[in-house]
């Protein structure tokens, strides 16, 4: 049961030490993290199974063993779903709005995670992250790239704290979002554990980013420019009709005061229903295949490191992943039940090169900064073994 968690969010090991039984050590799993005391959350299709459509049901699977960190997926992201481009300043405060964003997990030769963890908060910056660059390991670091995007939970933490109920769950799986009932909060953003929820501070698709912080009380233009008022506003005729080549019709334009995150590509899941019920007729055969489907970051990704599909379609190839022994789930012991999940990086040196198992990795340091070592490590696959 401990093969789902893993210290950080992007799980390693080394082909050496990958056994199919035991995945993970076991200082890697729940008790590591949380009281074992069951399940936290009654899931909400588990009381109400009324609410659980029996046709549909959304789920996606990302190799790390694939994945290189191209952010071919976050473009395609941004490009699908509208999201505006907010500029170097906004994303310098912490206000960046791509739904999907690549994670990186670093480790190098000659790296103590547990000495820099030693290292008092006041003195971080003198003996911490400023110096790290001076660290030999930095040279030859290992790297672990993972795409990390709205998880969409069976029991979602966003959804218990919004006030009006903007974030709900729908009958396929999927957290979804009303923007039209959307208060800006940001109740949502502050509960979400995986911080994948982005908040629009400004009118981002309507205002150029210099003008960003100007008022329509100074600057009236703006506010006509807001209303979409092409005689009284600041743009020409020909930049409105950019403006609209430039956006997804299929995808609504959020404004300013609203949150927003990944829907899984909601609007290209309509339209495959729309197709297959247009293609089946009378005949009824409308469940949703892989073939019908993929979403904007799946059709992007040149490595096939993302797999999205139906849960109820036992063929599907996001069910094969799900039933790998790699797969994992991102902070699990939280019991959140997230429909996003993950196949953890094996890395696999060859043995007959002197420094194969000289490499860093994850799985050994975090062990190491436990004060479990190799012989504990021994003992333990022994001890497996026997039984």
């Amino acid at each position: 049961e401990y093969r789902k968690s893993e210290a950080k969010r992007a799980s390693e090991i080394d082909k050496e030490d990958y056994n199919e039984k035991h995945f993970f050590p076991d200082n890697l799993g729940l008790g590591s993290h949380a009281r074992n005391e069951g399940k936290i959350y009654k899931h909400p299709y588990k009381a109400n199974p009324e609410t659980q459509s029996d046709m549909h049901q959304w789920g996606m699977s990302v190799d790390l063993n694939s994945c290189m960190g191209c952010n071919a997926c976050v473009i395609a992201c941004q490009s699908e779903n509208n999201i505006p481009i907010v500029g170097k300043e906004q994303v310098a405060n912490g206000r960046e709005m791509h739904w999907l964003r690549i994670d990186r997990y670093y480790t190098g030769r000659d790296h103590n995670p547990q000495a820099a963890s030693d290292i008092p908060i006041k003195d971080m910056g003198q003996n911490g992250d400023d110096v790290q660059h001076t660290e030999p390991w930095i040279d030859d670091p290992q790297v672990v790239n993972m795409p990390m995007s709205c998880v969409h939970c069976e029991s979602a933490p966003c959804e218990s704290v919004c006030p009006v109920n903007a974030t709900v769950h729908d009958a396929e799986g999927m957290n979804v979002m009303a923007y039209n009932r959307c208060v800006g909060t940001r109740y949502c953003s502050n509960n979400c554990a995986w911080k994948v929820r982005r908040f629009n501070y400004f009118d981002y698709n309507k205002r150029p980013l210099e003008n960003l912080y100007d008022s329509p009380m100074t600057k009236p233009s703006l506010f006509f420019d807001w209303l979409g008022d092409r005689e009284k506003s600041s743009k020409d005729e020909d930049e409105w009709d950019l403006l609209k080549l430039a956006k997804n019709p299929q995808v609504s334009v959020r404004m300013r005061g609203v949150m927003e995150k990944c829907d899984y590509c909601s609007a290209r899941i309509q339209n495959a229903k729309i197709a297959k019920k247009v293609k089946a007729g009378a005949s009824g055969d409308v469940m949703l295949k892989d073939a019908d489907i993929k979403t904007a970051c799946q059709s992007a990704c040149s490595a096939d490191a993302i797999t999205f599909g139906n849960l109820l379609d036992k063929d599907s190839a996001v069910v094969a992943e799900k039933a790998n022994t790699r797969t994992y789930e991102t902070l699990d012991f939280l019991d959140n039940g997230a429909r996003t999940t993950y196949l953890a990086k094996v890395r696999n040196p060859n043995p007959d090169m002197p420094d194969a198992y000289e490499k860093p990795f994850s799985t050994k340091e975090y062990k190491a900064s436990e004060g479990h070592g190799d012989e504990h490590d021994h003992h333990h696959h022994e001890k497996e073994g026997d039984h």
